[in-house]
């Protein structure tokens, strides 16, 4: 019977231990040091990453898909030293969702013209849905999305 409690405390242990690691802010999600500087973002801010490139005279997105929260930030980074711009197909979107990436500016980017350049998107306040995007610059177009989910905090 000592066995049987033993190994239900273990399991148990091992269980919380899992279930406190799940509520930690992902660390790969925190800004750097140039977020928290030029936007003043913190340690509970979430930034999703996605480096756009250029191979095989077209363009790339990599990842293709992110899905964010309402209030995260998607970061948009040239990986190359050719130019690239995103927009959003404004066009796909229901109503909401276009106003409000209009209202906010950020319906699409300037032209990212060095390695390293960033365009950074708010979600906060943005209506739930999938957010499509092309980046044009060199040969045929890539394609991507946001999907911004329910909040569920």
């Amino acid at each position: 019977m000592t066995r049987s409690v033993l190994r239900a405390g273990l399991v148990l242990s091992a269980l919380a231990v899992l279930g406190s690691g799940c509520s930690r802010a992902d660390a790969t999600l925190r800004p750097d040091a140039l977020l928290r500087d030029s936007l003043g973002l913190g340690d509970d801010d979430r930034v999703h990453r996605v480096g756009l490139g250029s191979a095989d005279n077209r363009e790339t997105v990599q990842p293709p898909q992110v899905t964010v929260r309402p209030g995260d930030y998607v970061e948009f980074v040239t990986q190359d030293r050719r130019v690239h711009a995103l927009a959003f197909e404004l066009e796909s979107l229901p109503p909401a969702a276009a106003e409000f990436l209009i209202g906010t500016g950020q319906q699409s980017s300037p032209p990212l013209v060095e390695s390293g350049t960033r365009f950074v998107v708010s979600f906060a306040a943005a209506p739930p849905g999938t957010y499509p995007y092309v980046v044009r610059g060199n040969g045929a177009e890539g394609q991507g999305a946001v999907v911004v989910a329910e909040d569920d905090r």
